[in-house]
């Protein structure tokens, strides 16, 4: 076969195009996006230090798996297809049949459906703790058999503030991995935390534009390549465009979440003013039941805020004309929905209650339109 072009057929030289090789020292500004599904393997190095095929590992992807890792102070990172991937990869990863999770009544609605529903075919045991109960975190552990605490702070979509160092104390006393979702808090807090494993949502504030579903786990390498593993033979890697779009994302991160968080705390001082509002919860409010606590862990109070109204909180959600009313949050669109239909359906009138979930309350991401606007909007919402 000849290696000279010129005596190839056209179908070939279409399939095999000529490559462009860039100069020494002459590197682009921005990552490039791979897209190729397949990479040929060098004589140079061992062939699984590689990039072989798209599956397993992406230059595109792993250039955010570090970016991720160094902003959340952890030794690795890796990337998937949504968030409740990570969290399902996690655990499939990391617990077998006999072994027990504990977890918290205010947890994402998927994670407690699927610890409840899903792990429990594979012989997973789990008990459920209430968050305000966290004195009787300790006296549920099974020695030999807790492998995992998993938790969120804050909590979606009431908000409420787990003490973290409290949580992690008991786990390593009794040599238990904790597991934090911190999608509400964002990306660079609670990093001052020993928690061995972190998850987030990057479809919320990671992203911020909300045209991509992701999820990361970051921790110690070691729990990363047994997860890694996992995710892999699940299929949940994330595509390399994705990849790059939050990266790009990355970018604006700090700027949108500050800006956010600033707008949050208005609103909330706004809604805990007005007659027609019977409570507001935002850890950023002295009001709030455990707000020193969440000073203390966070350095920003976040961009979502909850409330309970005197009216039905669906039609609440028709009536707003410039927020938007659907599901996620963390995007540079302000977002609301009722928390009792898009959280509460999996839980009990008891539950439910105790959670301060009912058919009057709210959750309202915060995204970058003027905070005038957006008092404007609420006002007209709760007067007509």
């Amino acid at each position: 076969m000849s290696t000279d072009r010129k005596d190839w057929n056209i179908n070939t030289r279409l399939n095999h195009p000529k490559p462009v090789h860039m100069l020494k020292g002459n590197e682009p500004l921005i990552s490039p996006v791979y897209l190729s599904a397949k990479f040929s393997p060098s004589e140079d190095f061992p062939y699984w230090d590689q990039y072989i095929y798209g599956r397993v590992a992406n230059p595109t992807t792993r250039q955010l798996e570090i970016t991720l890792a160094e902003l959340q102070n952890k030794e690795e990172c890796i990337v998937v297809a949504s968030g409740i991937a990570a969290i399902t990869g996690t655990f499939l990863a990391l617990l077998k049949a006999g072994d027990h999770i504990i977890t918290f009544r205010e947890l994402y609605k998927p994670t407690r459906m699927f610890i409840r529903e899903n792990l429990t075919r594979f012989n997973i045991e789990s008990t459920v703790v209430a968050l305000k109960d966290i004195e009787k975190l300790e006296s549920v552990i099974k020695t030999g058999k807790t492998k995992i605490i998993h938790f969120e702070s804050p909590t979606n979509p009431t908000l409420e503030i787990a003490d973290i160092k409290k949580i992690i104390d008991i786990a390593k006393k009794n040599k238990i991995l904790v597991s934090m979702d911190g999608t509400f808090a964002g990306i660079h807090q609670h990093t001052q935390f020993d928690v061995d494993i972190m998850i987030h949502s990057l479809t919320k504030f990671g992203n911020g534009h909300g045209d991509v579903i992701a999820g990361s786990i970051a921790g110690k390498t070691s729990l990363i390549q047994e997860i890694r593993s996992m995710c892999i033979n699940l299929g949940a890697t994330l595509d390399p465009h994705a990849s790059y779009l939050i990266q790009r994302g990355l970018k604006t991160y700090m700027l949108r979440y500050e800006r956010q968080t600033e707008t949050a705390q208005k609103i909330a001082e706004f809604l805990e003013k007005h007659a027609k509002v019977k409570a507001v919860i935002y850890p950023g409010l002295q009001s709030h039941a455990s707000h020193a606590l969440a000073k203390e862990q966070m350095r920003h109070m976040g961009a979502t805020v909850a409330f309970e109204i005197n009216s039905s909180a669906t039609k609440f959600c028709h009536k707003v004309k410039l927020i938007q009313f659907t599901a996620s949050l963390g995007s540079t669109e302000s977002i609301i929905c009722p928390t009792d239909l898009f959280f509460g359906t999996d839980l009990g009138q008891e539950e439910k209650k105790e959670m301060g979930i009912n058919e009057n309350t709210l959750r309202l991401s915060v995204g970058l339109e003027d905070p005038e606007d957006l008092i404007n909007d609420l006002t007209q919402a709760l007067e007509n």
